[in-house]
């Protein structure tokens, strides 16, 4: 008896174990068929179930080509041949939020890191979607996560104004050095700016020094500007004019604004250098055509005056109104005293 009843148990577990595999797949299949059955619609950006959408209506699968706005479901416009995924980089692209929300929000979910950092904006600012400063950040980590420098910058900078967060001048930096690992001047200048300023770090300017320079090699003109003033205040250098002049100029000539506005202040002035009236000038039109409303301004001035040119009140008001239209508040108010 004993050994019937053993034969019979190895027989059940021999039928029961193909049964339950069975079983666990018909399970799993269930489930991965419930996790695909969310969808992003391309249409309003919402989220799906089914075979359509319950918001707008829209048939899962279906996408409009950025191209020539045909309405498709295959992988390629049946149109003009576009790729849809190229389609859809193309109106995540968009300028207008509405209208590159719903690609933005497809390739995000996609895990595409400049999907996700424009995702990570809408979240902070509250566009297309409600404000929601846990999913911005989320959203710029992951990009950052991916590769994104820019989402490390744009993340430190929130953190380091306070902006959509808790101001939290340490997390900032640790996105600046993010950035800076993935090669970024600008993160390197954000760093070098945080060791000079003590903010979120202990004050060292040797370390400033360092990410300044290292900024500078990789391209930041502004950079230059900033070593120009460690060596002419002597922050963790040995004071020096003519290194601090080299370098404004060095940041000038690789397409500063505030470093050719600040020369043309100089040479204006007649501080550090002799003055120089016509090279002061020449550095504020250079200044302004960068987009510097202060050079404007003072070109605005000296027309005003008859500085260094032929006075004439034509001209003045042609630089006040243009530093004006910057945004340039003490622009804005001569403007309006002197246009009546």
């Amino acid at each position: 008896m004993e050994y019937l009843k053993t034969r019979m148990m190895k027989y059940h577990v021999k039928w029961l174990l193909p049964l339950l595999l069975c079983l666990l797949l018909l399970i799993s299949a269930s489930c991965a068929e419930t996790v695909r059955e969310g969808w992003i619609c391309l249409n309003c950006g919402q989220e799906a179930g089914g075979d359509t959408c319950s918001v707008c209506g829209e048939l899962r699968g279906a996408w409009t080509c950025a191209e020539c706005g045909n309405r498709n479901l295959s992988s390629a416009c049946r149109n003009c041949g576009k790729q849809k995924k190229v389609s859809l980089a193309l109106q995540a692209a968009d300028s207008r939020p509405l209208a590159a929300f719903p690609a933005v929000r497809c390739l995000a979910d996609s895990g595409d890191p400049v999907a996700l950092l424009r995702l990570g904006r809408y979240y902070e600012k509250g566009i297309c979607v409600p404000q929601d400063a846990g999913q911005a950040v989320l959203c710029l980590r992951t990009a950052g996560e991916k590769g994104s420098v820019a989402a490390w910058l744009y993340l430190g900078r929130l953190y380091d104004a306070g902006v959509a967060v808790e101001q939290d001048y340490e997390l900032a930096v640790g996105c600046y050095r993010r950035a800076a690992d993935l090669g970024s001047a600008e993160a390197c200048w954000y760093l070098g700016s945080c060791y000079e300023e003590g903010t979120g770090v202990e004050q060292d300017y040797a370390e400033a020094i360092g990410f300044y320079r290292r900024s500078a090699e990789l391209g930041d003109p502004d950079a230059w500007m900033s070593l120009a003033y460690c060596y002419l205040r002597g922050n963790g250098v040995e004071e020096n004019t003519d290194t601090a002049l080299e370098y404004y100029r060095k940041a000038a000539e690789g397409g500063s604004a505030l470093a050719c506005d600040y020369l043309g202040y100089l040479y204006m002035s007649g501080s550090l250098v002799p003055q120089d009236t016509a090279q002061g000038l020449d550095w504020y039109r250079k200044a302004a055509d960068l987009g510097c409303a202060r050079s404007m301004y003072a070109l605005g001035y000296a027309y005003q005056c008859g500085q260094g040119v032929e006075l004439s009140m034509a001209e003045a008001l042609r630089w006040y109104e243009k530093a004006a239209l910057t945004g340039y508040p003490l622009a804005q108010q001569v403007y309006e005293v002197f246009a009546e």
